[in-house]
């Protein structure tokens, strides 16, 4: 009979572990499957031209349960919707969600674009939005994925780039009238002013 005993407390210690090993693993394959995403976000535009811009954002997650979680990769595609040009794509590597806590992770682009002119100054006085689009997928595991898709109205960003150029276009005009009378425009407005009392 003692020997008996002594065989069944390793069994009954293996058989508690494997049972806690098997309901950790389970329980933390259910966690993977309860994370969210809670919030896209793009700050302002920077550098906006017509050879491209730049930006930061962030990507919220929240994890409800009750050990942490990591995420594998989050990869994410840029798209200029009026043309369903993909302007960029990217990918942020490995992060950790705390257990019962919210985790902001921050990606930052600089995107090289070049769109028509014409393109630009028309969508720039468009009634519609004009989103750029962020489009991704939080790759938890191979086989759990968490899309997301963000949206950001750029008219805004165009109407002053067209501003410019508008600006950019006159004060050629003025330099080159400049360039050829070899006066400035305002000594050949004076000029012109001068002859409008004889001509009247």
């Amino acid at each position: 009979m003692k020997k008996k005993k002594k065989w069944i407390t390793p069994v009954v210690i293996i058989v508690i572990l494997l049972l806690a090993v098997t309901g950790y693993y389970g329980y933390y394959f259910y966690a993977l499957s309860q994370l969210q995403v809670t919030d896209v976000h793009l700050n302002e535009l920077t550098e906006f031209s017509m050879q491209g811009f730049a930006f930061d954002g962030s990507i919220e997650l929240y994890n409800p349960c009750l050990i942490d979680v990591t995420v594998e990769k989050i990869d994410y595609r840029i798209i200029f919707e009026p043309t369903q040009q993909v302007l960029s794509v990217g990918s942020i590597p490995e992060n950790v969600v705390p257990a019962g806590n919210y985790t902001i992770i921050p990606f930052s682009k600089s995107i090289r674009w070049a769109p028509a002119l014409s393109l630009v100054l028309g969508l720039a006085t468009s009634d519609q939005p004009v989103n750029i689009a962020v489009i991704g997928d939080v790759a938890v595991t191979e086989s759990i994925h968490l899309p997301f898709v963000y949206k950001m109205d750029v008219r805004e960003y165009l109407k002053d780039y067209a501003n410019k150029y508008y600006e950019s276009q006159k004060q050629a005009v003025v330099e080159k009238v400049e360039e050829k009378y070899g006066r400035t425009a305002g000594a050949i407005a004076e000029h012109v002013a001068g002859y409008l009392p004889g001509l009247i």
